[in-house]
């Protein structure tokens, strides 16, 4: 036996006569050649492989010799060694396999880029398949890492994007309040004296004609009355709207807040009103305009109840938030209401207006980090949550 034939008995498996000190000096060079290399016969079965394969394999060289792909790879796999084969047989010509799986000895995948050459006799006739193999399992971990690295920092450049045209958003949307309040502020002077004087002259024509017997001059002043009270609203709800200053958060009291919203509230006759506020809730935001927030929500709800109905204010702790929620019985609120809560300068319509307490109250809300929803539906009422972190 020579010094090769201890690595494996090469020489004798290649079923060649005459191993003499070329042959032994070529199989020299295939069994140091650092890629896997492997020759089978016509029945499939492993008549040559080089060091680089049994180490890659962990399989002993002298157990493969004579045996087949079945004998040591799993079914899949050594079904789809075949399949490649045999396409070398009948096609006799050669097959590149970019990407296969093999499983070694110790149960781990490799990832294989294949090369099968036929072996031609004097004759022309294939007798052998000649394997090169190239071990990419390492190239395609890097590649994987490197593909989830791109969509990672795809996801991260998403999310950034998301939040700069969020951030414009929002500063655009602050450079547009901060316009209409400053026009808010400018004009209100003057819309409140007209209103003003109209509301005089209303009543100094109801002490003029006194109690008088005509419905329609009652019901024309009291037309005036209501409609200079509403306007004054308006005007009020939008530079309370424009004028959101920076929160200055600390602790207080869910409960506290709640009861100084109610006290602030005209209640129709016939609202029902039902609180479940635990004394423990706590939240961390600025006391000022939480209370403005809350108070504007019941308002809300309180208006869309005129003929009565059920208020509920509940508190309940959500993992790192108080939910403060405000429901209702009434009528559900119109839906050019709903769609516009966030930006009151989308319409002008004449419903949108009257709600600009509500956005002011989801303004306040979100300007403390805090959360704001609402759902809504026609002849379902209406419920309002407003997520505020909790203290501590």
């Amino acid at each position: 036996m020579t010094r090769l034939d201890a690595a494996g008995s090469i020489l004798d498996a290649c079923m060649l006569p005459g191993a003499g000190v070329t042959l032994e000096f070529l199989a020299a060079i295939v069994d140091h050649i650092a890629h896997p290399i492997f020759v089978k016969d016509r029945d499939y079965r492993f008549v040559l492989l080089n060091r680089a394969i049994a180490d890659m394999l962990r399989i002993p060289r002298e157990s493969m010799l004579g045996r087949t792909d079945f004998d040591f790879f799993p079914p899949a796999e050594a079904d789809y060694f075949r399949a490649r084969d045999e396409e070398v047989f009948v096609r006799g010509e050669v097959v590149r396999i970019e990407e296969e799986r093999i499983t070694d000895r110790t149960g781990e995948r490799h990832v294989l880029a294949t090369t099968k050459v036929p072996m031609r006799d004097a004759r022309g006739e294939i007798t052998h398949i000649v394997g090169i193999i190239h071990d990419i399992t390492a190239l395609k971990v890097a590649q994987d890492a490197l593909r989830e690295a791109n969509n990672e920092l795809e996801r991260r450049v998403g999310d950034r994007t998301a939040a700069l045209e969020a951030a414009q958003a929002q500063l655009m949307r602050r450079e547009r309040l901060a316009v209409v309040g400053q026009l808010a502020g400018a004009i209100a002077h003057q819309i409140r004296n007209p209103l003003g004087s109209i509301k005089n002259a209303a009543y100094l024509v109801k002490l003029t004609v006194g109690p008088s017997p005509d419905s329609d001059v009652t019901h024309s002043l009291a037309v005036i009355h209501d409609e200079v009270r509403r306007a004054n609203q308006i005007i009020t709800d939008l530079l309370d709207y424009a004028r959101i200053e920076t929160a200055a958060l600390r602790e207080i009291p869910v409960a506290y807040v709640v009861h100084q919203s109610l006290g602030g509230v005209s209640f129709p006759a016939g609202v029902r009103v039902t609180l479940a506020v635990s004394e423990d809730a706590i939240v961390r935001a600025d006391p000022a305009q939480l209370q403005m927030a809350v108070f504007n929500l019941i308002r809300g709800s309180v208006e869309s109840m005129p003929d009565g109905g059920d208020l509920k204010v509940t508190a309940a702790r959500s993992g790192p938030w108080w939910e403060i929620t405000i429901s209702d019985t009434g009528p559900g609120l119109p839906d050019e209401v709903r769609d516009q809560l966030r930006d009151p300068l989308a319409s002008q319509s004449r419903r949108v207006a009257l709600g600009l307490h509500l956005m002011t109250g989801r303004a306040l809300v979100e300007n403390q980090g805090g959360e704001f929803e609402v759902e809504s539906g026609r002849d379902r009422g209406t419920r309002f949550t407003v997520r505020v972190p909790a203290a501590g």
